[in-house]
């Protein structure tokens, strides 16, 4: 009989030990788990490190990048992305807005494609995407007001929620899956029509000034400017 206080102190001890390591392995999972918010705007005076540490989320990729936004001109980012492409073994994906592909924003997007990146671009008319977010190695998301097509990105009040949680990054990572297949290839043949479109513009507009002139009386010529001929 004296043994049972025994064996019951020895079961009380080990319960004790295995509630003590679950505790320890939950508030480690915890504390290992992202959850951040970061503001930008003009009030914040420290906007360059909040950036600063934002691309350091992206830097940390290992294996690949996951981009959805309207566009991607804001100089700071798309840089950056240019950089990794060309010193580090990963893959870029990138879904953007049809209206994100105009002429001012060629330069950029063909400068990813030159650097490895892999571009679709999705036809939401008469409205514009709105997904802005970002998937790190399909762990980590990054979400929020931020547009990466805003290369003013202080000048209004904008969020980026950074998460690790699997409950809100899986939804968003098969979001991307759909929007991957439901997009269109961007490519250099796009860019080589827009050129070639822009120099048979050029020269239309130069034979039509050529022709105008010519109709024009002699004694007028003279004061003959480009806007009348045009006209």
């Amino acid at each position: 009989m004296k043994l049972y206080p025994r064996i019951f102190s020895s079961a009380a001890a080990f319960a004790l030990t295995c509630v003590v390591f679950a505790a320890a392995y939950f508030y480690k999972s915890r504390n290992t788990e992202l959850n951040e918010v970061m503001v930008f705007c003009k009030l914040h005076l420290n906007a360059y490190n909040c950036f600063d540490k934002l691309m350091s989320f992206i830097e940390a990729a290992k294996h690949n990048i996951k981009v959805c936004m309207p566009g991607i001109h804001n100089v700071a980012i798309q840089g950056r992305l240019v950089e990794m492409l060309k010193k580090k073994n990963i893959k870029i994906s990138i879904v953007i807005d049809q209206s994100g592909c105009n002429e001012p924003n060629d330069v950029f997007i063909k400068e990813l494609l030159d650097a490895g990146a892999v571009i679709k671009y999705i036809n939401t008319e008469p409205y514009t995407m709105q997904h802005k977010f970002c998937l790190i190695d399909d762990k980590v998301l990054m979400t929020g007001t931020l547009n990466w097509g805003n290369d003013r990105s202080s000048d209004h009040w904008n969020y980026v929620y950074i998460t690790s949680k699997p409950k809100l990054v899986e939804p968003v990572s098969k979001e991307f899956k759909y929007m991957w297949l439901s997009s269109k290839d961007l490519n250099y043949s796009q860019f080589d029509s827009k050129l070639i479109n822009e120099d048979e513009c050029c020269n239309t507009e130069v034979v039509n000034l050529t022709e105008n002139y010519k109709s024009v009386p002699f004694g007028n010529k003279e004061t003959l400017t480009s806007e009348i001929c045009i006209v």
